[in-house]
């Protein structure tokens, strides 16, 4: 009688703490429910957020999202290529500079650019001129359009051109590079997957 009397004792008492076990398991289970609708509702709170946050925009800047893209850094990367190799240049350096820049130029731009280029080589050569382009790159605008069922973008830059003689800056002059370039296909021979069309230069102030 005695043993059954434990064993009973024994069985209430593991009756009880599986009682207790289970109570344990629905709390947590509902304290798990719980964490889950929070984290569901604080997430469509950021989204909803996200959705209506106003942007503070610099007054006088251009419209748009202002968020870099692969097809935004290209273009950086191209306009610095094309207006560094073509205004900072000594005059050892500007026909292979030339040269490097110009496989990256449509038909028409090589057409319209030989003569042009050819001069100035020449000219900086007999002259021994170096010249150094300094960009304000705040100055940078793009314009994107469709041409002929192509896409292009228009690029203006400004920026200050000084000449050199003697390793000296004998004159600083004020320039707006215009250049139009024209959408391709990215390769191994071109990286951006950009061909200058126009390249154009106007001085400042004149």
């Amino acid at each position: 009688m005695d043993f059954i009397a434990r064993a009973g004792s024994m069985l209430n008492q593991a009756h009880r703490l599986a009682g207790f076990l289970l109570v344990l398991l629905v709390v947590a289970v509902l304290g798990l429910v719980m964490i889950v609708k929070e984290n569901s509702a604080l997430t469509q709170e950021i989204r909803r957020i996200n959705s209506t946050l106003s942007v503070y925009v610099v007054p006088g800047s251009q419209t748009g999202v202002y968020s870099p893209t692969q097809d935004d850094l290209l273009i950086d990367a191209f306009v610095n290529l094309v207006t560094q190799s073509l205004n900072t240049y000594t005059y050892e350096t500007l026909e292979d500079q030339y040269a490097e820049v110009k496989q990256f130029f449509s038909s028409e731009m090589l057409a319209f650019s030989k003569d042009y280029f050819e001069k100035l080589i020449r000219d900086v050569g007999q002259d021994r001129r170096s010249a150094l382009f300094i960009p304000d790159q705040r100055s940078t605008k793009v314009e994107r359009a469709r041409q002929n069922g192509i896409d292009i973008r228009r690029v203006t830059l400004r920026g200050n051109l000084q000449q050199i003689l003697a390793g000296s800056v004998v004159e600083t002059v004020p320039l707006e590079i215009a250049l139009v370039l024209r959408k391709t296909t990215v390769s191994k021979t071109n990286p951006f997957g950009f061909m200058l069309s126009t390249f154009k230069t106007k001085q400042l102030g004149r």
